[in-house]
């Protein structure tokens, strides 16, 4: 064999040997980097529902309430919407998040958005709970 042989030999080795790696660790890499961020948001929304545990609460009134649908291939989400208004300190105040920690990770399963808005239908009187040191934080659930 000559040198060129030989190097274009090694240099198909070599790329046979990248190719796998790289069919083995990106997959890995990948699946990784996505599991830290669900790991991440899960730490966010449960450390927002602790804190949300202590905060006082004000009457407020549903505004809207609704399912909002959203499609991504053959997947359906539907995902419950309820808009209230609620007063702190004579200050008025808009929010729509239900449950405290939804807005970093939400699980829902199917039948879930029916029922979540089955219970705040508009003109109803709630209970709204809110972040003491920032009003306009809130949440229908803690």
């Amino acid at each position: 064999m000559n040198i060129v042989s030989l190097i274009i030999a090694g240099f198909s080795i070599l790329m046979s040997v990248a190719g796998v790696a790289c069919a083995v660790i990106l997959p890995i890499v990948i699946i990784g980097v996505v599991g830290y961020i669900l790991y991440k948001r899960s730490q966010q929304s449960n450390m927002a529902r602790q804190a949300a545990q202590s905060w006082p609460s004000t009457t407020g009134t549903v505004l809207t309430s609704t399912i909002q649908v959203s499609h991504t291939g053959r997947s359906r989400a539907e995902t419950p919407v309820a808009i209230y208004t609620y007063e702190v300190n004579g200050q008025s105040y808009q929010g729509q998040t239900i449950k405290a920690g939804d807005q970093y990770m939400s699980v829902r399963f199917s039948g879930d958005a029916i029922n979540t808005i089955g219970r705040y239908p508009v003109g109803k009187k709630v209970a709204v709970y809110y972040n003491p040191t920032n009003p306009a934080e809130s949440a229908l659930e803690r």
